[in-house]
C-alpha cells in the first residue's frame, strides 16, 4: 500500500483516499469514544486535572441578573448576605456529598440552607449552573432555559444571593454557581420555593423553628489541584481539527479526479459533505457548561 494512497485518489481504481474511506471514519469515532473513556478514568486516578478555568464573578451575575430583569420592567433585586451565606452553603454541601442535583444525597433540600442561614421567606428560589466559562455565558443559559428563566424574572423576588465556589466534583475541578431567590414578607403558613427544573414546592412555616441554623465550614479551604486538561477544549480542538483535515482531503480528491477526466460528485462526496456539516455544527454549538 502506497503512503500517497492516504492522501489521494487511487492512480488506476479512483478509489478515493484511505483517510477519508468509510473505514477510517469509524476508526475516528473509535477514538473519541476512547478519548472520552480515558477522561473519564484519568478523572478517577488524578482527581482534579481535569476541569476548566472560569472567570465567573459573582457581582457580574447579580448585575446582568438585574439587566434581564430591567429589560421586563420589573424592579432589580438586592444583595443579601444570609441568602449569599446559603447559596454558599449549598455549593459546598454539592462538593462535600459528590453531587449535582438541587435535592442532596442526604437528604438536604434547597430550603434547608435558606433557613439555616436565618433567612425566613414567603417566597424562594433556587437556580444551579456548573462549569460555565463567563458570567456572561451561565445568565445566557438560564436565561434560554423556559424554568430558570420564569424562575430568574419571578416579580415575587425581592434579595438575591450568589456562590461561585470552586472544587472537585466526579473527579473534575468544577466551578459552581448557586442563584438563591428570596422575599422576606411577613411568613406565611406555607411558604413556597421554586426550583430551576420548574418544580414548586410548598414549605410549612414549622420548618422554620425545626431547622438547625447552618454555618459556613471553619476548616481550612482546600487546596485545588492546577487543571492541565481542558477536556471540552481538547474534544473540540481534536474534532474541528480533524474535520479541516477530512476537508481538505475532500476538495483534494475532487481536483485531482477532475484532472483524470473522471471527474463526479459522487454519492460518497455527498455523504460525506453532510455528515462533515452536521458534526460542525454540533462541536461549535456545544458548550461545557450545564444548568440545573
Amino acid at each position: 500500500m502506497k503512503l500517497a494512497n492516504f492522501f489521494i485518489p487511487h492512480k488506476d481504481t479512483h478509489k478515493k483516499a484511505h483517510l477519508i474511506s468509510w473505514e477510517a471514519l469509524f476508526f475516528y469515532v473509535f477514538i473519541f469514544i476512547l478519548l472520552q473513556v480515558g477522561f473519564s478514568v484519568l478523572g478517577y486516578v488524578k482527581p482534579g486535572i481535569l476541569g476548566i478555568e472560569s472567570s465567573i464573578n459573582q457581582q457580574k451575575i447579580i448585575e446582568l441578573t438585574n439587566s434581564e430583569r430591567a429589560k421586563k420592567g420589573m424592579p432589580p433585586v438586592k444583595e443579601n448576605s444570609a441568602l449569599d451565606q446559603a447559596a454558599k452553603l449549598k455549593a459546598e454541601n454539592m462538593f462535600s456529598e459528590n453531587y449535582w442535583a438541587h435535592f442532596a444525597p442526604s437528604g438536604k433540600t434547597p430550603w434547608d440552607f435558606i433557613i439555616g442561614s436565618g433567612y425566613k421567606f414567603t417566597f424562594a428560589g433556587e437556580n444551579l449552573a456548573k462549569n460555565f466559562y463567563t458570567s456572561d455565558d451561565v445568565v445566557v443559559a438560564w436565561m434560554n432555559s423556559s424554568t430558570h428563566r420564569d424562575n430568574l424574572l419571578n416579580s415575587k423576588y425581592e434579595d438575591i444571593g450568589i456562590a461561585v465556589v470552586e472544587g472537585v466534583l466526579n473527579g473534575q475541578k468544577t466551578t459552581l454557581i448557586v442563584q438563591m431567590f428570596g422575599t422576606t414578607n411577613v411568613v406565611s403558613p406555607t411558604a413556597v420555593v421554586n426550583v430551576g427544573n420548574g418544580d414548586k414546592i410548598s414549605v410549612k412555616a414549622e420548618e422554620f423553628s425545626s431547622k438547625p441554623q447552618l454555618v459556613a465550614s471553619a476548616q481550612s479551604p482546600k487546596i485545588i489541584p492546577q487543571v492541565l486538561i481542558d477536556p471540552y477544549q481538547v474534544s473540540k480542538g481534536l474534532g474541528l481539527g480533524l474535520l479541516a483535515v477530512i476537508g481538505t482531503l475532500l476538495t483534494i480528491d475532487l481536483i485531482i479526479l477532475r484532472k483524470r477526466g473522471v471527474f463526479r460528485l459522487a454519492s460518497h462526496h455527498v455523504a460525506h459533505m453532510a455528515l462533515m456539516s452536521v458534526t460542525a455544527a454540533t462541536i461549535l454549538s456545544g458548550h461545557i457548561g450545564e444548568i440545573l
